[in-house]
């Protein structure tokens, strides 16, 4: 995870350049991609949703809301994701640090929900399965003709792919 997560980074800092220079966000093409998260047909609250090129490692991310909506973020700046094939990891223990997690608590996966909260699994356990997270089956091609990409996981771990 942690790779994962310098990979990330360094993938922002390269767009960043040199002296701190904010990147032209137009010159990458980026497409506002949304979508629902569901996990045997019940929204999935709370899930980090990270679409990986796999070409470039370059990253985008989300979180869900209550209903298991998520919206990509390019980074902390600029919402939306370069076109092109990804990888599709999600969870509910994994941080990201600025969306689910301040500094000094890392970026592994960890807690999850508030405790009294009916849909959260005890203490460091995961909602979704770990077959969508580490080596995800979970593919698809981001392009302008399609930016709602939603996923209806099996808590089997198995999946027919995103649905439209």
């Amino acid at each position: 995870m942690k790779t994962r997560f310098l990979v990330c980074a360094l993938a922002v800092s390269l767009f960043a350049g040199c002296g701190g220079q904010r990147p032209n966000y137009a010159d990458l093409n980026l497409l506002n991609v949304t979508g629902t998260i569901t996990l045997d047909g019940k929204p999935v609250p709370d899930a980090i949703v990270i679409f990986e090129d796999v070409e470039h490692g370059t990253q985008s991310y989300g979180i869900t809301n209550s209903s298991g909506r998520y919206s990509l973020m390019f980074n902390s700046e600029q919402s939306g994701v370069m076109p092109g094939e990804k990888i599709v990891r999600m969870g509910t223990t994994i941080k990201i640090l600025g969306l689910n997690s301040s500094e000094g608590e890392g970026e592994s996966e960890g807690e999850t929900g508030e405790e009294g909260n009916s849909t959260s699994p005890p203490e460091g356990e995961d909602l979704i399965p770990e077959a969508y997270r580490k080596d995800s089956p979970l593919r698809v091609s981001v392009d302008p003709s399609k930016t709602t990409i939603n996923f209806d996981l099996k808590s089997d771990g198995s999946t027919t792919g995103p649905s439209d």
